[in-house]
């Protein structure tokens, strides 16, 4: 976990909550499906939200695990009707604010203060999709999950006296939607990092005792902690 602070687009994020339309969604609902229209852009208030998308082989990969002040949605501006690829579905209950992506087009392109905002969020995001794909394919199936339980303790990490707490719990099988792989190899892998010391699970809760040779499995860069999270 780092102690440098991480950038949000706060001026879109009041905008959205100030101006959106407010939303409960109950815990394992879905927010949109799939081939549904990209309408809308969502801001959380509260809450944990996956987004995942379906593979060829019936599998299912989470691309983003957001939660507090997260964007997602129909984030692809200026491009016309569009339909989702992947679909949106809570982790608990959530608090939303979705806007209508219209309206939303025309605050960005009249107000250079939301371009601005607006255009370092995507670049942030593009990079973080970057790197992440870079851990998944250079460093195998533990480097994918050893990347995983890093932007993990980067996003929701508590500083403890046995280590860094990841203060949200995941089953193994999440694990596995966000490290790309199965729920036998986290399985395994996880039994071996908790054997060597590196970490500790504790009732879907997971403690990082040892992070430089966490970060070590993946040769980790100490980039921009910007990039290093699991959103």
């Amino acid at each position: 976990m780092s102690n440098s602070p991480t950038f949000k687009p706060q001026l879109i994020i009041d905008y959205i909550k100030k101006n959106g339309i407010e939303m409960h969604v109950n815990k394992n609902e879905f927010i949109f499906h799939s081939g549904d229209l990209t309408e809308y852009i969502y801001v959380i208030e509260s809450g944990e939200v996956l987004v995942l998308r379906i593979q060829d082989d019936g599998s299912e990969n989470a691309i983003h695990f957001l939660n507090n002040d997260c964007i997602f949605g129909a984030v692809t501006l200026y491009c016309g009707p569009k339909r989702h690829t992947s679909f949106a579905k809570s982790k608990t209950e959530v608090v939303l604010h979705k806007i209508e992506k219209n309206k939303f087009e025309e605050k960005v392109l009249n107000d250079s203060r939301f371009t601005k905002e607006w255009m370092r969020w995507l670049e942030i995001e593009r990079l973080r999709h970057s790197s992440k794909l870079r851990d998944m394919l250079m460093y195998g199936k533990m480097g994918a999950l050893a990347s995983v339980i890093v932007r993990l303790s980067n996003s929701f990490g508590v500083n403890t006296k046995k280590g860094i707490v990841i203060d949200t719990k995941l089953t193994n099988q999440e694990l596995a939607m966000l490290a790309g792989t199965s729920r036998e190899v986290v399985n395994r892998y996880l039994k071996e990092l908790s054997k060597e010391g590196i970490i500790e699970v504790n009732r879907k809760i997971i403690t990082v005792k040892h992070m430089k040779k966490l970060k070590h499995i993946i040769n980790c860069e100490n980039c921009d902690i910007n990039l290093c999270q699991i959103y």
